[in-house]
């Protein structure tokens, strides 16, 4: 499988994109191209000092001003950023502050579920070390109000890692993390009141994000701290099967709308992190995993300058037209990359 970049876009992150729109920032713009429209979103300023140090993608990256959270819900967004969440209503061009995260800053891409362009559900991703209570959020009228539909209890996980709607089961599987008996999938309803709780706790439950297949769902584990395996567990007995392994722990994944799935390794620290290098995986059948991009990390200090770390917008993309942005790889952070894929 042969991988080309067709394009580069020099803004920070892709947030969405397909046929008919593409939702890209840098730093606290948000760029919207629907059709033959086009407009900015411009977030609230920082305070003075940071937005000196903002014109360096450096300090950017140091500071974490470059990330945000942007969703279409409709023709509006949903947008977190810096611990605040925003509704901007396109109709009338207002941008509207509505609640205040308690443990994090942002949540982690392609982790935000909307439902009906009026039903979305996210988790806090918390660093604290201090494991307090985690919130999942919910908002039934299209992200102008929210309301916390459940509550990780302190010391239960770490922090949430994304909210996923199943089509077969027609449930929300919520992900946890990180470390020992924190590692868990949630299959619940969509008012959390009949929740099942999947997994024991350990590495082979930390997952970021999941494929839905008619009798199976599949993860890739995101551990730096053992080797990473492609995991299938069993829709009926809720069993599991290791699979292929991964030279790092797996962030972000996406389906392809033309049968293709891509997983991408990230660029941490840790014994399950096996080289210098992320990668870009494709598979046709969820069985067989293919090595077809490498890219390596900058080599300035991980915990100041950000791991290496390819991630996927949202939308339906086919392998002639998927998006890619990277953070702290070499030749290519802080740029959008338009691909294909050929056989």
């Amino acid at each position: 499988m042969q991988f080309n970049i067709k394009t580069i876009i020099h803004n920070e992150i892709c947030h969405f994109a397909d046929e008919h729109c593409l939702i890209t920032s840098k730093y606290r713009q948000v760029y919207v191209k629907r059709g033959d429209e086009e407009y900015v979103v411009k977030l609230p300023p920082d305070v003075w000092w940071q937005r000196i140090l903002a014109v360096s993608r450096l300090a950017r990256r140091a500071l974490r001003l470059d990330k945000c959270n942007v969703v279409p819900v409709g023709e509006n967004l949903v947008i977190i950023r810096r611990g605040k969440v925003y509704h901007y209503d396109r109709a009338t061009a207002t941008l509207s502050y509505t609640r205040e995260l308690t443990t994090c800053r942002n949540v982690l891409h392609q982790s935000i579920l909307v439902l009906n362009d009026q039903e979305i559900y996210f988790g806090e991703y918390s660093h604290l070390a201090n494991r307090d209570d985690v919130n999942v959020y919910r908002s039934v009228d299209g992200g102008r109000s929210w309301e916390i539909i459940f509550v990780f209890p302190k010391g239960q996980i770490k922090h949430v890692h994304g909210c996923y709607y199943d089509p077969y089961e027609e449930k929300i599987w919520v992900l946890t993390g990180d470390f020992k008996d924190e590692c868990y999938l949630l299959c619940t309803d969509r008012d959390f009141e009949n929740i099942e709780w999947i997994g024991d706790g350990q590495q082979d439950y930390r997952a970021c994000n999941l494929f839905f297949e008619e009798n199976a769902i599949h993860w890739i584990m995101d551990s730096q701290l053992q080797d990473s395996y492609h995991i299938r567990l069993d829709r009926h007995t809720r069993t599991i099967e290791r699979k292929q392994m991964f030279p790092g722990p797996v962030w972000y994944i996406k389906r392809l709308t033309d049968g293709y799935y891509l997983a991408a390794t990230a660029q941490e620290i840790g014994a399950g992190v096996h080289d210098k290098y992320a990668h870009l995986f494709v598979s046709k059948d969820l069985e067989t995993w293919e090595d077809i991009y490498q890219v390596s990390h900058e080599g300035l200090p991980k915990r100041h300058f950000k791991f290496g770390v390819i991630g996927f917008a949202d939308g339906d993309q086919s392998s002639q037209n998927f998006y890619l942005f990277a953070e702290a790889l070499r030749g290519i952070d802080g740029r959008i990359l338009v691909c294909e894929l050929q056989d």
